[in-house]
């Protein structure tokens, strides 16, 4: 290999490549440190046997790790290593932009389309209300991978989650970027999934190929539409059976022409040995419906039922957990209403506490629900029945208040909403959870152990029922459909209990 190398091949790129730092506006102290570096990647490529039209990321990440001996016109100095020098390596990423530019490396599609996509992207989530500073991290983050797909020359109608996977992983020298650990970072994955999904939804990207998902779930299909068509269950329930249906699956077996009594009772005694009394009732009660799923379309025998356990439950063995009314009015007052959700969560909580709804009733509560004329609010409850309830004038008042002044305007039925962009509804019960365990902590209500919507329902039919209504009107307030179901409360009511209680034998004290 020669020590010296003709000055021919700088030409005519280092001469024209200085007039187009010039015209971008590059200060005059900057620009004589691009032609050393330039010449230095036009010796490495001639050296590599590479031309300029096969200049992509690879290829920019070997030069990066090559360690020096490349040979030099007279006079010129090179680094013994460039992996370290990052400002080398931004002067190199602005000659190769240089030479796209001027035409002389072609690309999949330009730069300037790909960002394009991105401004677009990047307007579709500013519609949902999101914070400036949260659209300066998804610019950033999107800008990234759009400079990451132009400087790997991969098209975008081929951008799949194995390009995302690459993104993720790659070792970065993208123009403007230098970012080290990306795949560490769950923010960074998120926006670019939400991003990639964008453009699938616009005929960009013409598939992306689907996360894997989970074989026992497909396999529990069937049994989810058994339980919706013949037993009537509600989608919250039915995701619960066959929840717990799946988790028994791999020590059951998936062919149920195999199970036995020995099978189904070693996989609940595995199961039982890490779950609460209560979680061994639900598991064995999902299990039952799933042996009766198997048995009506003959895939198993029925005298397998009666190998279930039965876990004991002693009706009216436990006490329903409450506050008093001045507990209640301090979680209620808590609130700040000089905030959108502050507004928000006292109307969910005034709900909660006057009308004893469950955490599910306020999450599907919709605007069509609520007759203002005659002050009902129409709530489904477990059941698909709606049921028509007064609302009280401070509970409608907040819930007012909460749609005129803190809402979202956005384009769904459902009352409550996220107050943090995306403004979609609550999506589960747990949100409603969190709002209560919020106001509890704010008012320093530390004596429950409970610490959700039941608390507040329970309190209610409690603090009801102290004040001297009858169990018929707490279970007509609670939707009971049968009066044992209410029956609970009436052993937290000591004042009726002292009245009924017998002396004890004695007169012992």
């Amino acid at each position: 290999m020669p020590s010296t190398i003709s000055r021919e091949i700088f030409n005519p790129y280092v001469p024209e490549f200085l007039i187009y730092l010039r015209n971008a506006g590059c200060s005059d102290s900057h620009i004589p440190n691009f032609p050393g570096t330039v010449k230095h990647f036009l010796v490495w490529l001639r050296v590599q046997g590479l031309t300029i039209e096969k200049i992509d990321d690879a290829v920019l990440r070997r030069f990066r790790n090559h360690h020096c001996r490349c040979p030099r016109p007279k006079g010129e100095r090179y680094l013994n290593s460039t992996k370290r020098d990052k400002g080398l390596m931004c002067r190199v990423l602005r000659f190769v932009r240089f030479l796209e530019e001027s035409g002389r490396i072609e690309t999949p599609c330009q730069l300037s389309e790909r960002r394009e996509w991105m401004e677009r992207f990047l307007s579709y989530i500013d519609e949902q209300g999101y914070a400036p500073a949260t659209l300066t991290v998804y610019r950033r983050h999107c800008h990234h991978f759009v400079v990451w797909l132009h400087q790997s020359r991969i098209p975008m109608t081929v951008v799949d989650r194995t390009a995302v996977e690459r993104f993720m992983r790659h070792d970065c020298i993208c123009h403007g970027f230098f970012v080290k650990n990306a795949v560490r970072n769950r923010t960074y994955r998120y926006i670019i999934e939400r991003f990639v999904s964008f453009l699938v939804l616009r005929g960009v990207v013409p598939g992306v190929s689907p996360m894997p998902r989970n074989e026992l779930a497909e396999g529990m299909r069937e049994f989810g539409t058994w339980l919706r068509q013949h037993r009537g269950i509600g989608e919250k329930t039915l995701q619960a059976h066959v929840k717990k249906v799946a988790a028994l699956l791999p020590a059951l077996g998936e062919d149920p022409e195999q199970y036995d009594a020995a099978t189904i009772r070693g996989a609940l005694r595995r199961r039982f040995e890490r779950a609460s009394r209560a979680d061994a009732q639900h598991t064995t009660s999902s299990l039952r419906m799933y042996l009766r799923y198997l048995v009506a379309n003959d895939r198993c025998s029925a005298a397998l039922l009666g190998a279930l356990p039965t876990v004991p439950r002693w009706r009216l063995s436990t006490l329903p957990r409450y506050i008093l009314d001045d507990d209640v009015e301090r979680v209620i007052a808590s609130c700040d209403v000089t905030t959108r959700k502050g507004i928000r969560d006292r109307a969910i909580l005034l709900l909660l506490a006057r009308l004893a709804l469950r955490a599910g009733d306020v999450v599907n509560l919709c605007l069509s629900d609520i007759d203002w004329a005659n002050a009902i609010v129409r709530v489904g409850g477990k059941s698909k029945r709606l049921v028509g309830l007064p609302l009280p004038q401070d509970a409608g008042d907040a819930l007012f208040s909460y749609i005129e002044q803190a809402r979202p305007r956005v384009d769904t039925d459902r009352v409550f909403l996220r107050s943090i962009a995306p403004c979609r509804p609550l999506s589960s019960s747990s949100a409603v959870t969190v709002v209560v365990r919020e106001a509890l902590k704010r008012a320093d209500v530390r004596n429950v152990n409970l610490r959700g919507a039941q608390l507040l329902r329970h309190s209610a039919a409690t603090n009801l029922l102290r004040s001297g209504a009858t169990l018929e009107a707490v279970g007509t307030l609670l939707r009971h459909r049968s009066p044992e179901t209410t029956k609970i409360y009436a052993k937290v009511d000591t004042r009726m209990l002292q009245e009924v209680a017998q002396p004890w034998i004695g007169d012992a004290r």
